[in-house]
């Protein structure tokens, strides 16, 4: 029995490094109290099975590590495991940008007019107006983004964050948020799904590199990465990330519900080298 190859022996010790490191980060989040004790107890468990794994393929030349099912659809085809948790997204993150006023004042700061129909569709018009004014204020876009998304209006959405994105190309929530966009675009027309889904990886890959703290980004990710990659590894590091970062987030729930299930994807292998 011969070791694995040079190229295979460095992945798989960049793999056991970064494995005993989130061990040890878990460890630091657990004394800091950020991690509640159910979800510090699956990570570990999973962490330790994982680098326990690659410690001996590395020993003995036994791949052990879990690896993708076979499953019967494509890598392009469109499923729609999470489709509605991304489309709530919008509404989730109106919510949160809205948290932090007072009842009736809108992004700028003007009192809300109702006469004129729901407050919503008043604070919609107010940020219209607020940006065709002021075009370089940020803030107003992306407010007025998740407005769009509301009404179903994802290519207005869009451009939004197009904008704020010319204007600041490092911006991780227009990256991350349009990326979840352009993911909903591709359910939405089929026929551009390729280009879709490989720009909305792309805006999330780089928020995440930008700001790998940043919790949704992970979470949206990893919908995509399950459902059009099947890299399950991927999804679940992923997912492991987000309820590290975020174990009472908004989309905790979600989150722990779609690691059960990519968990559940991946099967033991075990191989000799050869």
């Amino acid at each position: 029995m011969s070791p694995p190859q040079s190229e295979e022996r460095e992945r798989l010790e960049g793999e056991r490094d970064f494995l005993l490191k989130s061990l040890d980060d878990l460890e630091n989040e657990r004394a800091a109290g950020g991690i509640d004790d159910e979800s510090y107890t699956q990570l570990h468990d999973d962490y330790t099975a994982r680098a326990a794994a690659t410690i001996r393929a590395l020993r003995d030349g036994i791949d052990a590590r879990p690896v993708a099912a076979q499953i019967p659809w494509t890598r392009r085809a469109i499923a729609w495991c999470g489709i509605a948790v991304l489309a709530a997204g919008s509404g989730i993150a109106l919510a949160s940008a809205l948290g932090g006023r007072d009842p009736g004042e809108t992004s700028s700061g003007n009192s809300q007019s109702t006469s004129d129909g729901p407050g919503e569709q008043d604070e919609r018009r107010q940020l219209e107006a607020a940006v065709e004014a002021d075009p370089s204020n940020i803030g107003n876009r992306l407010l007025l983004a998740r407005y769009l998304e509301q009404d179903d209006e994802l290519a207005a959405a869009l451009e939004q964050y197009d904008a704020v994105l010319a204007l600041e190309s490092d911006n991780v929530d227009a990256l991350a948020q349009s990326g979840r966009v352009l993911y909903l675009g591709a359910v939405a027309a089929p026929e551009q799904a390729f280009d879709l889904v490989d720009e909305a990886r792309a805006r999330l890959d780089r928020a995440i590199e930008l700001d790998a703290e940043y919790a949704d980004a992970r979470f949206f990710r990893a919908i995509i990465l399950a459902n059009e990659f099947q890299d399950f590894v991927g999804a679940q590091t992923d997912l492991q990330q987000y309820l590290v970062l975020a174990p009472e987030g908004l989309f905790a729930q979600q989150a722990r519900a779609l690691l059960a299930e990519v968990t559940a994807a991946l099967e033991p292998r075990v191989t000799t080298t050869t």
